[in-house]
């Protein structure tokens, strides 16, 4: 029988996993309109990682899709994408949301961000990098307007949406529920608080 790991991603935070080769991996929103950064990672070197720029040279496509594989920063394969029940709004474009981000929309105080959530999941599994790789911003509606501008969209996922993908390597993940609970170019991204994101590992049978 596979092995069957559940992990919950509060609102403002993040989790991390190691991956078997071969195990597929689900992210569901739970609640809906969440957007999720995913971070993917070789377990036998973390600094080898998911590049969409090397992706996109690849692939040549700008968006992740369902039958798209995606690659790494050494144009190693390691991750297939399955399947997926939302409405396919998906990113490979942006950093993760940091305190410069945040303190540039206005806010005074440290702002919950992708990137710190990032190390501090990393590091509660005893890993550490120097900085994030770039993310798959999971649910994430921001779509390029017909002079190649970035147009803030709400995320079109609803509760129980889900992607599913599979480790093509041993993998270390990192999963964030992002932070952007402002409005951005008058829109609230993630309907103005961050709620939790689902992580299902099977495992290979």
């Amino acid at each position: 029988m596979s092995e069957h790991l559940k992990i919950v991603v509060p609102g403002y935070e993040g989790r991390a996993a190691q991956v078997a080769a071969g195990s597929r991996i689900r992210i569901t929103d739970l609640e809906g309109c969440q957007i999720g950064d995913l971070f993917v990672m070789a377990r036998a070197d973390v600094a080898e990682a998911v590049s969409p720029a090397v992706t996109r040279l690849e692939t040549f496509n700008l968006f992740p899709r369902v039958g798209q594989q995606f690659f790494s920063t050494r144009h190693r394969l390691m991750l297939s994408f399955l399947e997926d029940t939302s409405p396919g709004f998906h990113d490979m474009s942006f950093a993760p949301c940091d305190r410069e981000f945040y303190r540039a929309l206005g806010c005074d105080a440290p702002h919950p961000n992708c990137r710190d959530n990032f190390f501090r999941a990393l590091s509660g599994i005893g890993l550490q990098r120097d900085s994030p790789p770039d993310p798959l911003n999971l649910f994430q509606n921001t779509v390029p307007d017909e002079r190649g501008e970035y147009v803030a969209g709400v995320s079109q996922s609803v509760a129980g949406d889900h992607v599913e993908f599979r480790a093509e390597m041993d993998l270390v993940i990192v999963l964030t529920a992002c932070s952007a609970d402002l409005d951005i170019q008058g829109k609230a991204p993630i309907g103005g608080c961050s709620s939790p994101l689902g992580i299902d590992i099977f495992g290979v049978p």
